[in-house]
């Protein structure tokens, strides 16, 4: 019977080499360009104190720190230099947040984040807010980013690798 059992694991771990593996995602970093110029970069599962992380660097995305878990919230703190203070899954504790926040969700055919400041979840886009949210097809590198004082932006990315 145990026999059994390691040849029934042998034949799925070789079949599917994915699942012999630890489940740890790869980081990958993306460059981006948007169709006004400006160059940002969006990385995904960046290894940081909180696990990994999706991370927004180079837009004007203010006052927090622009990552998150995957499907969660990234939670800055509402003062200072709004560095990330916590990290979560549940919806009712980044609902009640003041400070920023950042979420993320890397699904199989888009990336989609939204950034926004205060209590609640959805972002503000009416005309001056600095709130933003973003959507990106993993299929075309094609995407655009949303704001009430920047308007719609397209935007293209690429993945990049690192030099050093």
């Amino acid at each position: 019977m145990i026999r059994a059992v390691y040849l029934l694991l042998a034949i799925v771990l070789g079949a599917c080499p994915a699942a012999a593996q630890t489940g740890k995602p790869a980081n990958v970093l993306l460059g981006c360009r948007s169709a006004t110029g400006e160059d940002f970069l969006i990385e995904l599962f960046r290894p940081t104190q909180f696990g990994p992380l999706h991370c927004v660097d180079g837009l004007m995305i203010v006052d927090m720190t622009p990552c998150a878990p995957d499907g969660g919230w990234g939670l800055s703190y509402p003062t200072g230099r709004a560095s990330l203070r916590e990290v979560t899954q549940m919806w009712a504790i980044a609902h009640r947040h003041d400070g920023g926040k950042f979420s993320a969700t890397l699904g199989p055919d888009k990336f989609v984040a939204t950034a926004s400041f205060g209590e609640g979840l959805e972002a503000d886009l009416s005309k001056g807010s600095y709130d933003m949210t973003l959507e990106l097809d993993r299929t075309t590198g094609d995407g655009a980013y949303t704001s009430g004082a920047l308007g719609t932006v397209a935007f293209h990315c690429e993945i990049r690798s690192r030099k050093f």
